[in-house]
């Protein structure tokens, strides 16, 4: 089945390579929906305001006094690293503080390990809400 489909792309979108030098290919295609869906897919990637990145995570709880021991989790932290960024989040029924703006999940694993002897159940997490420009 994926033979076909294949040869019926090699078909239907004319398509010229050229090689070039060691090891690199050009491609030149000519086809008006190729060309529309391209343009559409860089504009939506452009207007995109949000990414999905990591986080650190390092307090998550609910019930009453939730709230306070998330602000104590966020203040304490904000004295021990007061570089760093701390956001608490509310998405019922928890409470959460989550830490750095990180687009691969390495970046935040060096700041996670000197978190960790501080707030010994922090974790990374993904998150889709960081905005383009809080990456570092």
């Amino acid at each position: 089945m994926r033979v076909y489909i294949i040869l019926l792309l090699f078909i239907l979108l004319p398509v010229v390579v050229e090689g070039q030098a060691k090891g690199s290919v050009q491609v030149e295609y000519s086809s008006l929906k190729l060309d529309s869906l391209i343009n559409y897919n860089v504009k939506s990637n452009y207007n995109q305001t949000t990414l999905d990145g990591f986080r650190i995570q390092i307090y998550s709880g609910s019930g009453v006094s939730a709230k306070q021991e998330a602000q104590a989790a966020q203040s304490k932290f904000l004295e021990l690293f007061p570089l760093e960024k701390a956001i608490v989040i509310y998405s019922a029924p928890f409470w959460r503080v989550r830490i750095g703006d990180y687009r691969y999940r390495s970046e935040a694993l060096s700041l996670l390990n000197r978190v960790k002897k501080q707030f010994p159940g922090a974790y990374t997490v993904r998150d889709n809400t960081i905005r383009k420009r809080s990456f570092k």
